[in-house]
């Protein structure tokens, strides 16, 4: 992840909320703690996702990007 946000000249934001190209892996899946996958009438619907997010899921691959989206959409045991 931090090799990928080198070579693309991206960043993503710190826990302070400012640019860093050296998140640790546990912060990158803090930041999608608040994105939901929610289906409606069979559509698939993806909430709160911002541009950083995006810029995350990019860099990880769409792979990858689609088991968090599984991840966040597993229920949870009670």
């Amino acid at each position: 992840m931090r090799q990928r946000l080198e070579e693309t000249a991206s960043s993503l934001p710190n826990q302070k909320g400012k640019p860093t190209q050296r998140p640790t892996l546990r912060w990158v899946f803090q930041l999608f703690l608040w994105v939901r996958l929610v289906v409606l009438e069979g559509r698939p619907w993806v909430l709160n996702l911002t541009p950083y997010h995006e810029t995350a899921a990019r860099l990880l691959g769409a792979q990858r990007y689609s088991f968090v989206c599984y991840l966040i959409a597993a229920p949870r045991p009670s």
